[in-house]
């Protein structure tokens, strides 16, 4: 028999239960994965800490909740032993799993490149200030992290813009990509970061979504 600690570092899981029973491998809670991908997150470094941890007292780790390839990239590199997830499959039923037994135990992963915060549909009219020019462009969709925005012609990677949304409400944004009359920008604050401009965004993007619905 072999004794695993789950969602270790939440809750009841904690650190002092190592002491109590001779536990052979410890299950990263899936919290410390996700988001340790992005920049300025503490998430890889805790997870770096357990892994030495268990290897120190000899215990394996499985990091829990992995669904994308740089969370698969970023906790091999740090050691975890197993991985578990839906990069490889969601919950089997026992039909599921038995055909799956049947035809051999080779796990290939499966998913996004990356994780990407909830996009809304939207079609909203923006200004967009870039030094002392304006230009009318028009929101596609928006996220809390960025936006699509369409009007502007082969924007340069990089370039810096002030986006007007009305009602004194203004967020700072920096061009990704762009392709033709589209670009993708990231706003120097999230959203949720910015109560004013963020809920104002989010109330006008449920608003226009509502307003999509209602004319078909």
């Amino acid at each position: 028999m072999r004794l695993v600690l789950d969602d270790f570092g939440t809750g009841y899981s904690s650190l002092g239960y190592l002491k109590r029973a001779p536990f052979n491998k410890i299950k990263i809670d899936q919290s410390f994965v996700r988001g340790a991908t992005q920049a300025g997150s503490p998430n890889g470094a805790i997870i770096s800490s357990i892994v030495s941890l268990a290897e120190a007292l000899d215990m394996e780790t499985t990091a829990e909740g992995v669904e994308t390839f740089d969370e698969l990239d970023l906790v091999r590199h740090l050691g975890c032993s197993h991985v578990q997830g839906f990069i490889y499959d969601k919950p089997l039923t026992f039909t599921q799993a038995s055909e799956r037994l049947a035809s051999g135990l080779t796990a290939i992963p499966s998913g996004p490149r990356s994780a990407r915060a909830t996009r809304h549909t939207m079609l909203r009219k923006i200004t967009l200030e870039h030094g002392d020019q304006r230009y009318q462009a028009t929101i596609r969709n928006l996220s809390a992290t960025g936006a699509l925005i369409e009007g502007l012609w082969n924007v340069p990677a990089g370039t810096l813009f002030r986006l007007h949304w009305g009602d004194g409400q203004v967020l700072t944004a920096t061009a990704r990509w762009s392709q033709q009359d589209r670009m993708g920008v990231e706003f120097a604050t999230p959203l949720a970061g910015q109560p004013g401009a963020g809920q104002a965004a989010l109330r006008s993007t449920d608003l226009a979504i509502e307003r999509r619905h209602a004319t078909g």
